[in-house]
């Protein structure tokens, strides 16, 4: 009977520790804060994933490859911050306003499905010249005495971008919270 019991114990000791999670390893870019409890407070991109113009966002793995956009980006635009991902491959103009997010693995449970379309802010790089019109925008997310708070923006009127270095910063909306991407592209020629 002794041997039984043992048996049961183990085999209730295997089913338990194939029931735990493995230790949680850091996404990428694992060179960046990441908080395991919660994983998208950090606001850099890993918690949706996003084309642009069809092209995949990738993440920029290696930390000197980061390093290295970082002090160039920091010499063509200041308000331009951690670039954290790059889309490899030069965009066609005329599909470099075509963004799309969703949220991945890691962000649907904390984020949630899209609740509206993402939110994108384009930084040129090399002096092109970007037709925009001002507008007041009631920001939503920060109220003063319960009302949204009004602020000017630029609005692009093009539906092209003009050949190129960009950085864009993507904002996902989620039905839960949100997450964004700073990213680094070159529109073709």
């Amino acid at each position: 009977m002794a041997r039984l019991t043992g048996a049961r114990w183990a085999l209730a000791v295997a089913l338990v520790a194939t029931a735990l999670p493995a230790a949680a390893q850091v996404p990428p870019p694992s060179y960046a804060s990441f908080s395991e409890r919660l994983p998208c407070v950090h606001r850099i991109g890993r918690c949706f994933d996003a084309t642009i113009g069809g092209k995949p966002v990738e993440v920029i793995a290696d930390k000197a490859e980061f390093e290295k956009l970082k002090a160039l980006l920091q010499a063509l635009n200041s308000n331009v911050r951690d670039v954290h991902w790059i889309v490899r491959e030069p965009v066609l103009g005329t599909l470099a306003l075509d963004v799309e997010t969703r949220a991945n693995a890691l962000g649907l449970p904390l984020v949630g499905d899209e609740k509206e379309e993402p939110d994108v802010t384009v930084y040129a790089l090399d002096g092109q010249d970007l037709e925009s019109e001002s507008e007041l925008v009631a920001q939503q997310s920060v109220r003063v005495n319960g009302q949204p708070v009004v602020t000017q923006q630029e609005t692009l009127t093009q539906d092209f971008l003009p050949p190129g270095r960009y950085a864009f910063a993507i904002k996902y909306l989620g039905r839960k919270n949100w997450d964004r991407k700073w990213v680094f592209l070159t529109v073709a020629k």
